[in-house]
């Protein structure tokens, strides 16, 4: 690992889960302290404290005496995520709509994501990552920034649903994507309360759809 002013713990934190959401460590795959601090050459305390943290956020589980397993995704875990950003996301696209007036600059990240989406062309990674902070954005424009954390968090498993299967990458990037986030944009700059809220909705649940009609495909094999 190289040099940095950011701690041990956060830095294994965030490499783990990076392979994680990049399926380098697919659902299933077992991981060991040792190993792991032979790998990024430290010792065991900062990556039992990483595995803590992951333990924590939902993105490992414990196996008694064995070591770590990287947490599975299944169909209900994609209802869980989708039933939970349904709840949020609409309520907090019409508040964003409803405070945009009020904010002037304070919406660019909402504008410079879609920005950024617009030219994701083929490429996956600022496809998620725009896409991501598009919806991120929002929760902030509405004045919320524990959503917004939570958001990111649910937006973590679409990431890593993507790279788990390379069927699903054309999606992100796809007209109807873009074209969805382009409403619900124009909803909140008009300062549509009603229509940001309901393309929102109308967004989510053709994703869902999306997401659960290719769900069965075959799924990247663990690299790690």
């Amino acid at each position: 690992m190289s040099e940095s002013k950011q701690p041990l713990t956060e830095r294994v934190y965030l490499l783990l889960k990076d392979d994680i959401l990049h399926a380098r460590l697919a659902p299933g795959a077992t991981v060991l302290e040792a190993d792991l601090a032979a790998r990024f050459g430290v010792s065991k305390t900062p990556v039992r404290e990483a595995l803590r943290l992951l333990v924590q956020d939902g993105w490992v589980t414990v196996l008694p005496r064995k070591g770590y397993v990287v947490r599975s995704l299944g169909l209900e875990d994609l209802r869980d995520v989708f039933q939970l950003r349904e709840l949020l996301e609409p309520e907090f696209a019409g508040q964003a709509a409803a405070r945009f007036a009020q904010l002037r600059g304070g919406a660019a990240g909402v504008t410079d994501a879609l920005n950024a989406h617009r030219g994701a062309a083929d490429d996956l990674e600022l496809a998620l990552a725009s896409a991501a902070d598009f919806h991120i954005g929002i929760a902030e424009v509405a004045g919320n920034a524990r959503a917004a954390r939570m958001i990111a968090s649910l937006a973590d498993e679409v990431t890593r649903l993507h790279h788990l299967i390379p069927s699903l990458e054309p999606h992100i990037w796809s007209r109807e994507e873009l074209d969805a986030h382009e409403r619900i944009a124009a909803a909140i700059t008009a300062g549509n309360r009603r229509d940001a809220a309901r393309a929102m909705r109308d967004h989510l649940r053709s994703t869902h759809q999306a997401l659960v009609q290719v769900f069965g495909v075959p799924r990247r094999a663990s690299r790690g």
